[in-house]
């Protein structure tokens, strides 16, 4: 490649410059094969048309009206059935590429149009050509990207996760995508890919026998988001490819695989192996945990994503070296290891770890210790709603029966709803106990559902009420800093200090209160498997204090 050098000042060494976006894109450009571009003259994509018009890796082709483009790009397309770039301006002109966009959407021709924006205009800045391209027909994309300036390395991820999400869609699906760039008016005197680091996603659609060859002596974990409850079929396929390979299941209480072969607590390996041996190869999964520390898992493994349906997805921004396009027990069917490859027991090495923590029998009034009594008392066959980030946090940190289904709103991950939606599941299965782990703010904002006159016995929700977002005081960076200021307005403090007891009863529940840890355990069980006439109310009031020793001690376990 020819070093590209340019008439233009010398920027200052801690200036952002948008060109490095416009670097990373010729570098995916060329990880996904793509070579044929037709430009169409312009300032705001000017830097971008010289890249590539001095790079002799790709064939280039100008056409000045950019509908005329579209549809040029779209015969190219249809000639060698591999992804065409359009690329324009700012202004207007982007609208002119509607026409082609839609013919190429319907018949699956993968254009990938290159528009640029200037990250100093908004709808607000009356700035020259600025194009508001945050809504757009749904026929004319299937992927639309907006990417960031690149200035540090949480910039840089970003950036690779929406190129690849557009590009492997334009790839393998012949999708048209839109891939939205900052503007480079900052001109470097020379380009240096050097730093340019970047990871392309293949995607595999058969033959997942021979991905057995690149298992052979490796540590392997399958890791589960929230899932729905498995088939049979496919929980017996995950079981023998993790007992055939020695792969750990990495999973939480909104995974379903709770009480299978080969099972490791999120929250248990992430937060309690403080000398953690990291996988080699994760199979990812599902849809979103709510167990934030789940993230570190992934540090040094290669992800291989099984998706059905073939969307792009990947887990913390982390790079996904292989999207596994199959139902999941296709997959996993396959893949067992029939050939008797060795493997390193990686289950083995994080459960005889597991085996020795040792918890302490004096864990205070708190989230923590609500939920080991009530993972060991919850009677089988029922259901438990749990709250998001503390109360399931919580509870991630002990086992439960299987015969338990645990479900939290986990989805839009907000702390609304999950009252009413354990109401649901209560007056939908009226056979069936069905319990809630609720913090105060998620009780109380949903709080009205009680009065529903739907509501029998079958229901008893556990209220832990620390009296304000009890999460954001368990946040080193918030509580390190702020302290008691975070309770005012990020905290949200003071307003349920008058507890549950009077809305409870006045909606005919039984109501049970404690703010010790006496007697405890023993509420709990009663709380459990007594039978009662009505739905039940135990309200648990803890504090700041007791709540963070709790955390303390059981991410700090002797082994």
């Amino acid at each position: 490649m020819k070093i590209l050098k340019h008439f233009c000042k010398k920027h200052k060494k801690d200036t952002v410059s948008e060109s490095d976006t416009l670097l990373y894109i010729v570098q995916m450009l060329k990880e996904y094969g793509v070579t044929d571009i037709v430009a169409s003259p312009g300032a705001q994509n000017a830097n971008f048309n010289y890249i590539v018009q001095e790079d002799d890796y790709f064939k280039c082709y100008s056409v000045v009206d950019e509908r005329s483009a579209g549809y040029v790009a779209t015969g190219i397309s249809n000639q060698s059935q591999k992804p065409v770039v359009i690329t324009c301006t700012e202004a207007t002109s982007s609208r002119n590429y509607l026409s082609a966009l839609t013919e190429a959407f319907y018949r699956d021709i993968p254009l990938i149009a290159i528009t640029f924006y200037n990250s100093l205009n908004s709808n607000y800045s009356l700035g020259p050509q600025h194009i508001d391209r945050s809504i757009s027909q749904n026929d004319i994309k299937a992927v639309s990207v907006n990417l960031p300036v690149i200035i540090n390395k949480e910039t840089k991820r970003q950036c690779l996760v929406l190129l690849n999400a557009a590009l492997s869609t334009a790839v393998y699906k012949h999708k048209p995508v839109h891939i939205n760039c900052p503007s480079c008016f900052d001109i470097k005197s020379e380009y240096n890919y050097t730093n340019i680091k970047t990871w392309k996603t293949e995607f595999i659609f058969d033959d997942f026998v021979k991905l057995t060859e690149e298992l052979k002596n490796k540590k392997i974990a399958i890791f589960i988001g929230s899932h729905p409850k498995f088939n049979d079929r496919t929980l017996t396929a995950i079981e023998t490819f993790a007992t055939s390979w020695g792969a750990a299941v990495f999973y939480d209480h909104t995974s379903s695989y709770e009480g299978c072969k080969n099972a490791i607590l999120i929250s248990q390996a992430a937060n309690q192996i403080h000398d953690l041996e990291y996988a080699d190869i994760i199979i990812d999964i599902g849809g979103i945990c709510g167990d934030y520390s789940c993230g570190k898992l992934f540090n040094k493994a290669d992800v291989w994503r099984i998706t059905q349906y073939g969307e792009f997805k990947c887990r913390f921004s982390n790079a996904v070296k292989k999207h596994i396009v199959c139902q999941e027990n296709t997959f996993f069917e396959q893949a067992r290891n029939i050939n008797n490859y060795k493997f390193i027991n990686y289950f083995d090495i994080l459960n005889e770890k597991i085996q020795s923590i040792q918890i302490s029998d004096n864990l205070p009034l708190s989230n923590i210790l609500v939920s080991k009594y009530l993972a060991k008392y919850i009677p089988n066959k029922s259901t438990l709603n749990v709250s998001i980030l503390n109360s399931l946090r919580s509870l991630n940190f002990y086992t439960i029966n299987s015969d338990v289904e645990i479900v939290c709103n986990v989805g839009g991950f907000g702390i609304d709803g999950q009252v009413s939606t354990l109401v649901g599941q209560a007056i939908s299965q009226k056979d069936k106990l069905h319990f809630g782990l609720f913090g105060d703010l998620a009780f109380f904002y949903d709080m009205n559902i009680l009065g529903n006159r739907h509501i029998s016995n079958n229901i008893r929700i556990l209220l832990i009420n620390n009296n304000k977002g009890e999460e954001f005081r368990l946040i080193p960076d918030f509580e390190n800093n702020l302290h008691d200021l975070t309770d005012n307005l990020i905290a949200a403090g003071g307003h349920n200090l008058r507890g549950a007891e009077a809305w409870a009863k006045s909606c005919g529940f039984e109501y049970m209160y404690t703010d010790s840890v006496e007697n405890l355990e023993s509420q709990i069980k009663m709380f459990c498997t007594k039978k009662y006439d009505k739905p039940v109310l135990f309200e648990i009031k803890t504090n700041d204090i007791d709540e963070r020793r709790a955390l303390e001690i059981m991410i700090t376990t002797k082994r």
